[in-house]
């Protein structure tokens, strides 16, 4: 019975997303940039019938994405040697969350401004965005690290495993889920943080937004908010699917 219901449904929405296309497709065919919008809200002229749209929307979302995932990709391997250091020399947690609290407490428009001053806009945001992750990072490197059982470890010296084995072999996937964890994090985060890079003729998809505003003119704001928004998502299931597939043994352990 659970397996036929599964069917019906999936069915149902299966006709239900074929219904919706068909009727947007019509819907579509029928607008034209020479007749007035009737919706006040969003124009879907500007999405359907603007040449230049696909173009610009690519190009925005392209940026974003570069704009979020090199940052945390920057972070996530500075983060990774500064929880080393930490948790090799445990005296150094205390300044290095300090430092980079400090860090994630400045005001972006003045990391952003002073940066670009002296460096190119790009490397500007490119700096500045990192920043920001190196806390959540390092935090969350160091919990899942710290988190891992002493039952675990004892099994593991038992077994004669070197420091290096026990670490890739024992505690590296153990920690795994809480790392992955503040990853998502820190690239959803990122997601919004890079739309304050406009301010240096950056700002990816968020430029829409700003655009929106100087003109008075609602479509672009509601898209560009909708493609931050659906950006930030896909990233966070990215990362949770990314999880599920290296921790296989997490997911089993819930369903107990």
């Amino acid at each position: 019975m659970t397996g036929r219901r599964r069917l019906v449904s999936v069915g149902a929405a299966a006709v239900a997303v074929v219904a919706l296309a068909l009727w947007a497709r019509a819907r579509i065919a029928g607008l034209s940039l020479d007749t007035q919008a009737t919706n006040p809200i969003i124009r879907w002229e500007y999405l359907f019938r603007r040449e230049r749209t696909p173009d610009e929307l690519w190009t925005r979302t392209k940026q974003h994405l570069e704009l979020t995932v090199i940052p945390v990709g920057i972070g996530v391997v500075i983060s990774a040697a500064l929880a080393a250091l930490a948790l090799r020399f445990r005296w150094t947690l205390g300044p290095i969350t300090t430092a980079a609290g400090l860090l994630y407490t400045i005001p972006s428009l003045a990391l952003f401004g002073w940066l670009s001053s002296y460096q190119t806009n790009w490397a500007a945001a490119v700096i500045a965005l990192t920043s920001y992750t190196l806390l959540i990072l390092v935090r969350n490197f160091v919990a899942g690290i710290r988190g891992v059982p002493a039952a675990a470890l004892d099994a593991a010296e038992g077994l004669g495993l070197s420091r290096a084995q026990r670490f890739r072999q024992v505690e590296l996937p153990l920690a795994l889920p809480v790392i992955l964890s503040g990853i998502r994090i820190a690239t959803v985060t990122t997601v919004g943080l890079v739309g304050i890079t406009v301010v240096i003729q950056l700002g990816g998809l968020a430029s829409l937004i700003f655009d929106g505003y100087r003109r008075q003119f609602t479509t672009p704001i509601v898209v560009g908010s909708a493609l931050m928004v659906a950006l930030a998502v896909a990233l966070d299931l990215g990362l949770r699917g990314l999880e599920r597939l290296l921790t296989p043994w997490s997911r089993r352990a819930g369903f107990r």
